[in-house]
């Protein structure tokens, strides 16, 4: 919660509000580039289509590190720049730890499968580093069973539902290539680098469980055995120490039975 200091007029942000804000810096720092990118094309005429993937190409292959940059009209680099911000921005701000690792995986992988199953043309655009943040954050969800995750990928399903008309060859000029590439490659960063896994809940034993036994190997005196476990916290793998303390048993001496008083004697006759 953010806090206002009336004396000093100063308003201080939490550092869960800096994160926010921050998270979204390196997706506006991408964008501006290609924004960048574009102007500089416009301005000087230059066509830069030859910097995309051609599929099956070896020369294509600089395709996977510049063509998300290059876009072929203002509608183009238009429909790329928000989801492009908005989705790397939620990424980092979710998944902190792995975002760097899945941005770049789907950044190359997406890419590289377009080179592989495109067809033979040039594929420009960042549609398929949209179409692989949208299926990391929507196979998250649905792998992990995580309440949250699974939230963001309804929210991503009913935000971005027109991008899956993407996935089919509708329009000559579109690359659904690249869209299904990207897709393949969020569900690949899902499965290798997706959080939020539920920790299994195992139901411990009772703690103070006492159970009776009998044993045949003390006597006819003491067949009764108590035996007491005490149950220890249940680690993470799930494994259990039991610790048997048996009772000091005491044995008891048997009371001496008493000698049964004898008779006395009779006198013995007297001598006439």
């Amino acid at each position: 919660m953010s806090t206002f200091t009336p004396k000093q007029g100063a308003y201080h942000l939490t550092e869960r509000e800096l994160h926010f804000g921050y998270s979204f810096l390196p997706g506006f720092l991408f964008v501006a580039l290609m924004w960048l990118v574009s102007l500089l094309s416009y301005l000087t005429g230059a066509n830069l289509g030859f910097l995309g993937v051609l599929p099956r190409s070896f020369f294509g292959l600089i395709g996977v590190f510049f063509a998300p940059l290059i876009h072929g009209d203002l509608l183009h680099l238009l429909s790329n720049t928000f989801p492009l911000l908005l989705l790397s921005g939620f990424i980092l701000y979710m998944h902190r730890n792995v975002a760097v690792k899945v941005m770049v995986l789907v950044y190359l992988l997406s890419g590289l499968l377009t080179w592989l199953i495109g067809r033979q043309s040039y594929h420009i655009g960042a549609s398929g580093v949209v179409y692989g943040l949208a299926g990391f954050l929507l196979f998250n969800g649905f792998l992990r069973q995580n309440r949250g995750a699974m939230a963001v990928s309804l929210a991503i399903l009913f935000l971005y539902s027109g991008l899956f008309y993407g996935l089919f060859p509708n329009d000559e000029g579109v690359s659904w290539e690249g869209h299904i590439s990207g897709l393949v490659a969020g569900l690949v960063a899902a499965i290798a680098y997706g959080e939020g896994n539920p920790e299994p809940q195992d139901k411990p034993l009772e703690p103070s469980l006492v159970q009776r036994h009998m044993s045949n190997t003390m006597g006819p005196h003491y067949q009764h055995l108590h035996i007491h476990y005490q149950v220890r916290q249940p680690s993470r793998s799930g494994s259990y120490t039991y610790k048997y303390i048996p009772p000091a048993a005491v044995a008891e001496t048997p009371t001496k039975k008493q000698g049964i008083p004898s008779k006395e004697r009779e006198p013995t006759e007297q001598a006439l």
